[in-house]
């Protein structure tokens, strides 16, 4: 656990950290473990140059040094959570995933599926659920109305686009927040406030944040992102109500009327 550590600032620098730090962690796990070893996978400017001809797709800053400096490792971090035979084109095959995150050179039906999976499952709710924001005006009795005026807000909204599961990095829209959601319908959730924030909650143990806390109701043990490191700290005390998240907001605080959550350590 390190309690005092200051993370580079500089967005490379901070990646090329986490590169450097989580594989020398993953070399050292035991070798039958699957990430024994593991590397990632950096794309070259020309690649993503095409992947963004390839998809029709613009990737902001943040999102565009991730694929260069880190991208994916050659290894599944997490158990296998899918299965070959699934549709991978089905626009409701949400747990799928073939790596950790995206290969965008390889995993392409995950990633077509995973940019119509936005829109699609969203809409789905707000034709069959009765979800409606106020900011859209009155709820039209036709779902041919209702479809058209979602459609509308929807393309104006910053982009989201997939980094792993149905976790999307907010495209970069100029002010405000770039947060990673989860976004399962109109079941969107903060996952992190940031790349940088959400690197070092998935990544906690391989950087050494976590700290080990006894609960004495539940008698047990549990892992913990430690306190004390400032630009951590700054992360984990952001309230929901203070966030400055363009359009999205209204949908992730919808169904969070009676108890809504407002961050991670609020």
């Amino acid at each position: 656990m390190k309690s005092h550590i200051t993370f580079p600032a500089d967005l490379i620098d901070f990646l090329v950290w986490v590169k450097t730090t989580t594989e020398s962690a993953w070399s050292n796990v035991p070798p039958e473990s699957a990430i024994h070893g593991a590397k990632w996978l950096g794309l070259s400017d020309q690649e993503i140059d095409g992947l963004e001809q390839k998809y029709d797709i613009k990737f902001g800053y943040e999102h565009r040094a991730f694929l260069k400096v880190l991208h994916t490792i050659d290894k599944n971090y997490d158990e296998p959570e899918y299965d070959k035979d699934d549709e991978e084109d089905s626009p409701m095959a949400a747990w799928g995933t073939p790596s950790f995150f995206y290969n965008w050179l390889t995993d392409t039906n995950w990633i077509e599926n995973k940019l119509e999976w936005r829109y699609e499952t969203i809409l789905f709710d707000v034709l069959n659920t009765g979800f409606w924001l106020k900011s859209w005006g009155q709820r039209p009795d036709t779902r041919e109305e209702k479809t058209r005026i979602f459609s509308a807000w929807y393309h104006n909204a910053p982009r989201l686009l997939p980094v792993k599961a149905h976790t999307f990095l907010m495209d970069d829209a100029g002010h405000g927040l770039k947060p990673l959601l989860s976004v399962y319908g109109t079941d969107t959730i903060v996952i992190a406030w940031s790349l940088r924030h959400y690197l070092m909650r998935t990544f906690a143990k391989e950087l050494e944040l976590e700290e080990m806390v006894f609960d004495e109701e539940g008698q047990y043990y549990y892992d913990r992102i430690v306190s004390g490191i400032p630009e951590l700290d700054d992360w984990e005390t952001i309230r929901l109500d203070d966030a400055d998240i363009p359009y999205w907001k209204g949908i992730i605080t919808y169904w969070k009327c009676s108890s809504p959550w407002q961050g991670f350590r609020v």
